[in-house]
Protein backbone atom coordinates (compact mmCIF):
# COMPACT_ATOMS: atom_id res chain seq x y z
CA UNK A 1 0.00 0.00 0.00
CA UNK A 2 0.91 4.01 -0.36
CA UNK A 3 0.91 3.98 3.48
CA UNK A 4 3.57 5.51 5.35
CA UNK A 5 4.87 5.29 8.79
CA UNK A 6 5.84 8.88 9.77
CA UNK A 7 3.53 10.27 11.26
CA UNK A 8 3.12 7.08 14.07
CA UNK A 9 7.17 6.76 13.94
CA UNK A 10 7.34 8.74 16.95
CA UNK A 11 5.62 7.24 19.90
CA UNK A 12 6.04 9.85 22.53
CA UNK A 13 2.86 11.21 22.22
CA UNK A 14 1.42 7.54 23.68
CA UNK A 15 -1.43 7.66 20.72
CA UNK A 16 -1.27 5.77 17.79
CA UNK A 17 -3.16 7.43 15.12
CA UNK A 18 -5.15 5.55 12.31
CA UNK A 19 -3.71 6.30 8.75
CA UNK A 20 -6.33 7.37 7.22
CA UNK A 21 -9.37 8.85 9.58
CA UNK A 22 -6.82 9.93 12.66
CA UNK A 23 -8.54 8.04 15.37
CA UNK A 24 -7.25 6.21 17.57
CA UNK A 25 -5.25 2.98 16.27
CA UNK A 26 -6.45 -0.44 17.43
CA UNK A 27 -4.76 -2.66 14.75
CA UNK A 28 -1.57 -2.72 12.73
CA UNK A 29 -1.41 -4.19 9.14
CA UNK A 30 2.35 -5.41 8.13
CA UNK A 31 0.96 -6.18 4.75
CA UNK A 32 -0.07 -2.55 4.44
CA UNK A 33 2.48 -1.21 6.66
CA UNK A 34 -0.66 0.95 8.32
CA UNK A 35 -2.29 1.64 11.57
CA UNK A 36 -5.93 1.80 11.68
CA UNK A 37 -8.88 1.94 13.85
CA UNK A 38 -11.37 -0.97 13.48
CA UNK A 39 -14.31 0.71 11.33
CA UNK A 40 -11.21 1.39 8.35
CA UNK A 41 -9.88 -2.09 9.04
CA UNK A 42 -13.29 -3.57 8.35
CA UNK A 43 -13.57 -0.89 5.12
CA UNK A 44 -10.02 -1.47 4.01
CA UNK A 45 -10.05 -5.44 4.23
CA UNK A 46 -13.75 -6.29 3.41
CA UNK A 47 -12.37 -4.25 0.36
CA UNK A 48 -11.29 -7.61 -1.41
CA UNK A 49 -10.70 -11.19 -0.40
CA UNK A 50 -6.91 -10.55 -0.84
CA UNK A 51 -7.02 -7.94 1.64
CA UNK A 52 -9.14 -9.90 3.92
CA UNK A 53 -6.20 -12.27 4.41
CA UNK A 54 -3.54 -10.01 5.86
CA UNK A 55 -2.86 -10.33 8.93
CA UNK A 56 -3.73 -7.92 11.27
CA UNK A 57 -2.30 -7.46 15.10
CA UNK A 58 -4.26 -5.65 17.76
CA UNK A 59 -2.36 -2.55 19.67
CA UNK A 60 -2.70 -2.87 23.44
CA UNK A 61 -5.24 -0.78 24.85
CA UNK A 62 -3.06 1.10 27.55
CA UNK A 63 0.46 1.18 25.75
CA UNK A 64 -0.34 0.76 21.96
CA UNK A 65 2.09 -1.59 21.54
CA UNK A 66 1.76 -4.24 19.23
CA UNK A 67 0.27 -7.91 21.44
CA UNK A 68 0.50 -11.09 19.58
CA UNK A 69 -3.69 -11.28 19.00
CA UNK A 70 -4.27 -10.95 15.90
CA UNK A 71 -7.12 -10.63 12.95
CA UNK A 72 -6.77 -12.73 9.86
CA UNK A 73 -10.19 -12.05 8.19
CA UNK A 74 -13.19 -10.23 8.84
CA UNK A 75 -13.46 -11.51 12.49
CA UNK A 76 -10.92 -14.73 12.48
CA UNK A 77 -9.02 -13.75 15.79
CA UNK A 78 -5.90 -15.85 16.55
CA UNK A 79 -3.29 -15.88 18.72
CA UNK A 80 0.47 -16.15 17.72
CA UNK A 81 3.20 -17.72 19.22
CA UNK A 82 5.96 -15.92 20.51
CA UNK A 83 9.32 -16.36 18.52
Amino acid sequence: GGFSLSSNATRGSGLVKCELCKSRASLYCQADDAYLCRKCDKWVHGANFLALRHIRCFLCNTCQNLTQRCLIGASHEVLLPTM
